[in-house]
């Protein structure tokens, strides 16, 4: 029988073992605890994620949010509701849809292209920083600070500011000592950043997405600037905090397997396709959910309304009806669909970029760092519910010589 707690050591140890349990022996979990449901498997999360009318997100989308007392969940949506703190993430249609068209021109697959020179650019500059000392942190000294900058590049905030809002940043994801389900997100000094900023551009308009916003009514109305800063949040927090998680995953597979690295060097057509099945097998973000508004019932059992359900994403990625040898790290797979980005209406936003921005730091990476080693005693990683991945992972190589000034 299974025993699946998203905060006991043995889930946190190995969220792996735990989610192949639950698919094989309970597919649709229930923990009275917190009145939610647990969806592992890949067909039940792809049908679930595409069904607006049996789900909301008005309640939170995430485990820290889902895993709360039902009182204070509704408690938070209301509060929340009241002053505007609502992102494109806790929309549901119509004013989804609405705020979303009006984002998505900026993250289409051309408009990812069109910031590939600039993207390679930064690349460069930041391998430059490190490739003479023969070590670098591939999260901390390139990673992060590529994400930031473009995400700063896409919202219209200064690039002068890019690494003061990565510090923002990874202020926002602390929990608080003692509480399994509580954290400090929305960190005030990001939100007293963005706030400040958008009152400047205002006053002196640009053209990024803080002006779309800027321009946009929902409801027959302007957006406030809180309500705009819980937009420019999710972009600038999602950027900038799962990408670096997704390529550290990348590389560590591809020191795990140098005949697959080889080929890469060799061939960088794979390198796009290599990346995809490293979102696939490492996904960082373990777990999104929804609250249910009306019955829906998966292997036998009823969800109801009122009730939680949290998609256990990372679970999915790996689930053996869905992918052959799914545990296996393959740059030819190129599996037709994988929830990395979620599915449906609420599919990440910021999709396509991230793929060019990994596809783009791995050819880099590997033109100029072919022969890296990843110094795993020194790496760091996550434990939480939410998130999975290296928070630092060191690399050792022969030191080469600057490409630029």
């Amino acid at each position: 029988m299974v025993d699946f707690h998203p905060f006991a050591d043995s889930f946190l140890d190995d969220p792996h073992a735990s989610y192949r349990a639950l698919r094989d022996e309970a597919p649709a979990y229930y923990l009275e605890e917190f009145d939610c449901w647990f969806l592992s498997r890949f067909e039940d999360v792809w049908r679930a994620e595409q069904d607006l009318e049996a789900t909301t997100v008005r309640a939170g989308v995430t485990s820290y949010q889902l895993l709360a007392p039902r009182e204070q969940r509704e408690a938070s949506r209301q509060m929340l509701e009241e002053v505007g703190f609502v992102a494109l993430a806790g929309l549901d249609p119509p004013n989804h849809t609405i705020a979303r068209r009006v984002l998505s021109p900026r993250f289409l697959p051309r408009a990812s292209r069109s910031l590939e020179p600039f993207t390679r650019e930064w690349v460069g500059r930041f391998i430059d920083d490190f490739i003479e000392r023969g070590e670098c942190d591939v999260i901390g000294d390139l990673a992060m600070r590529i994400s930031v900058r473009v995400a700063c590049q896409i919202a219209g905030i200064p690039l002068s500011d890019a690494d003061l809002l990565a510090d923002m940043v990874n202020q926002s994801f602390s929990r608080n000592p003692g509480d399994e389900t509580e954290f400090e997100f929305g960190a005030s000094p990001l939100y007293a950043y963005l706030i400040d900023f958008i009152a400047q551009r205002r006053r002196q308009p640009g053209d990024g997405v803080v002006d779309l916003l800027i321009q946009t009514e929902l409801g027959g109305r302007a957006l406030t600037d809180i309500e705009i800063a819980s937009h420019m949040s999710l972009l600038v927090v999602g950027g900038t905090e799962t990408l670096p998680k997704a390529f550290s995953a990348a590389v560590h597979r591809l020191w795990e397997h140098p005949d697959q690295r080889a080929e890469l060097i060799a061939d960088s057509s794979l390198i796009g396709p290599a990346f995809w099945e490293a979102l696939r097998l490492d996904m960082p973000t373990q777990m999104l959910g929804r609250t249910m508004t009306r019955p829906m019932e998966f292997h036998g059992q009823t969800l109801e309304p009122g009730q939680g359900v949290l998609f256990l994403f990372a679970s999915a990625n790996r689930d053996e009806r869905e992918f052959e040898n799914a545990d296996h790290f393959d740059i030819h797979r190129r599996a037709p669909r994988i929830l990395s980005f979620g599915h449906g209406t609420h599919r990440c936003l910021g999709a396509n970029m991230a793929q060019m921005e990994g596809w783009v730091m791995l050819e880099e990476l590997l033109k100029r760092l072919p022969e890296y080693e990843v110094d795993l005693e020194r790496a760091t990683r996550f434990r939480s519910e939410f998130f999975a991945g290296f928070s630092s992972l060191p690399l050792r190589f022969e030191p080469g010589a600057r490409l630029g000034p």
